[in-house]
């Protein structure tokens, strides 16, 4: 740990502390979120430090009370709302998918345009991964759209405690234009190419590992940067390799000696070193984030009752990577077609 916090201050006095705490908070918040989860049995345990990842990367502050609130509620209404709308139309499942492609749709292209980017995000992951447990398993489709909610409230918690025991700020650092800006519906269009797919992939041949790989999907599609899309695309698989050898190392430590104690240093651990890439900014900050986040699934699908199969951990980190292999060659390939054609109107 200490040679984490070495290689992340670039020199003594404010900024290095300030940049010591923007590590602590993403090490600290997401593993608060994550042993949480687990000790309470809150499954799947990943949507917490999920979420908390991702608003640890985005806000530059803790969010207000009323900001807090709003992101729970969003939460709750695109989970129910995905859940609600899959019950009334499970029958007629082509204007059942023609509603879901609309509204991912829309997301994709508010998105583009710079449009309130978390609550947009939290009704993507929602609606990409809501329908499909509801028709594969309409048991547990209530429950997943308590578990979002539920996950959503750890987050904030997490987020606001970890700024509270870290409160020291990097100054704010101007953020590149995103070329997607340029073309909304295209990146629109080549979302929905990608998710829609792979939605009916896994309803289809009744695939169960549907609600992590569409997660991380949709996060990777909404931080493909089409200005470096070659570099980011190598990366981004990269990372899924990556993530996955984390989960493993993490879950062998653990094994060694399981305690919850065990769990909270090795999650923290985990989470520091890409708090260490996260704190510096920059495009490679969005590949540690999804990089961490295919740790964190892996890990905690592995903690979950008879996940600890080797083959089981393969076979997810294949699905992981068939998808992200999917989704980086249609943003390499479709978007840049769709740009032009957009471009010559």
């Amino acid at each position: 740990m200490a040679e984490i916090a070495a290689q992340a201050l670039p020199a003594a006095g404010d900024g290095g502390s300030a940049r010591l705490h923007t590590i602590l908070r993403f090490a600290g918040g997401t593993t608060g979120a994550f042993v949480v989860s687990e000790a309470m049995g809150w499954y799947p345990t990943f949507l917490g430090p999920l979420l908390a990842g991702v608003l640890l990367a985005n806000l530059p502050k803790a969010p207000p009370f009323k900001l807090g609130v709003f992101l729970v509620l969003v939460q709750a209404a695109g989970a129910y709302s995905a859940y609600i709308l899959t019950s009334l139309l499970h029958e007629t499942p082509i204007v059942l998918f023609g509603c879901i492609g609309l509204i991912l749709l829309l997301c994709f292209a508010n998105l583009a345009r710079g449009r309130g980017f978390l609550p947009l995000l939290l009704v993507l992951i929602a609606f990409a991964t809501v329908p499909i447990v509801t028709m594969m398993s309409p048991e547990q489709a209530g429950g997943l759209a308590k578990a979002f909610t539920r996950g959503m409230m750890i987050a904030v918690a997490a987020v606001w405690l970890a700024h509270a025991a870290w409160p020291k700020l990097l100054p704010p650092q101007p953020q590149a234009a995103q070329a997607a800006l340029d073309s909304p519906l295209a990146l629109a269009i080549t979302g929905v190419a990608i998710v829609l797919p792979i939605m009916l992939i896994y309803l289809l041949y009744g695939l169960t590992d549907a609600l992590p790989v569409l997660i991380t999907t949709v996060v990777l599609v909404i931080n493909f940067d089409p200005k470096r899309s070659a570099l980011q695309g190598m990366a981004m698989m990269l990372g899924n390799f990556i993530g996955g050898l984390f989960a493993f190392m993490a879950y062998a430590l653990l094994d060694v000696a399981p305690s919850l104690l065990s769990l909270t240093l090795i999650t923290f651990l985990v989470a520091s070193v890409f708090a260490v890439r996260v704190a510096r900014g920059g495009p490679g900050a969005a590949v540690a984030v999804i990089t961490f986040n295919q740790a964190m699934v892996l890990f905690s699908l592995s903690l979950a009752p008879g996940g600890s199969s080797g083959g089981l951990w393969i076979t997810r980190l294949v699905q992981f990577g068939i998808a992200c292999t999917f989704a980086v060659g249609m943003m390499s390939l479709l978007f840049p077609r769709l740009q032009s054609l957009e471009a010559r109107k």
